[in-house]
């Protein structure tokens, strides 16, 4: 096999992904940049349910090694961004859980990349569900962007409970939420 061990990897990682051999995926992720490469290539797949293990893999995979996705930031923030606004749940709880812990693990990384997807936020305190808005809060909160502060402002008396996919923000009222990026961007 060696010398035909060239071009992406892209159906084999798919294949184990079809397996949930999610394990093998990560120590092939860690070890080979084409593997890497075709994890990040299946963010873009027709299926919901291979794009929302794709990001549950980047997470486990950012859990194990940062440093190997950290080079690939530029791409993998904006599409887990970009996923947070899919209608289906398991991509979404998946994307949002994945932006956060990269907007955690590489605040210097992401405010390099902030530009954009603090407006791309703003724009889902303005238009987005509630969940999607406690998120967005959760995000900008991280991020820092006191220029979101006005409309952070906006929902400090929003009663809505919302349901986030983590530690105690399950039912939580979106005003809360808000209180507590206002904190963060004082």
């Amino acid at each position: 096999m060696g010398f035909l061990s060239f071009g992406s990897k892209k159906d084999k990682i798919k294949k184990l992904i079809e397996e949930e051999c999610f394990d093998e995926i990560v120590s092939m992720a860690v070890r080979d940049k084409k593997a890497l490469n075709a994890l990040i290539e299946l963010l873009d797949d027709n299926a919901p349910g291979i794009r929302g293990d794709a990001l549950l893999i980047i997470g486990m995979v950012v859990e194990q090694r940062g440093d190997v996705i950290e080079p690939h930031l530029d791409k993998v923030f904006p599409k887990a961004i970009e996923l947070t606004k899919n209608r289906n749940p398991y991509v979404k709880e998946n994307a949002m859980i994945l932006s956060y812990e990269l907007a955690r693990r590489f605040p210097d990384k992401i405010m390099g990349l902030k530009g954009t997807i603090v407006e791309d936020l703003i724009e889902e305190l303005k238009e987005g569900d509630k969940n999607t808005k406690g998120f967005a809060l959760m995000l900008l909160g991280e991020l820092g962007a006191s220029e979101a502060k006005e409309y952070v402002e906006e929902l400090v008396n929003v009663e809505d409970k919302v349901i986030l996919p983590f530690e105690g923000k399950k039912w939580v009222p979106l005003g809360e939420i808000a209180k507590e990026t206002l904190e963060k961007l004082s």
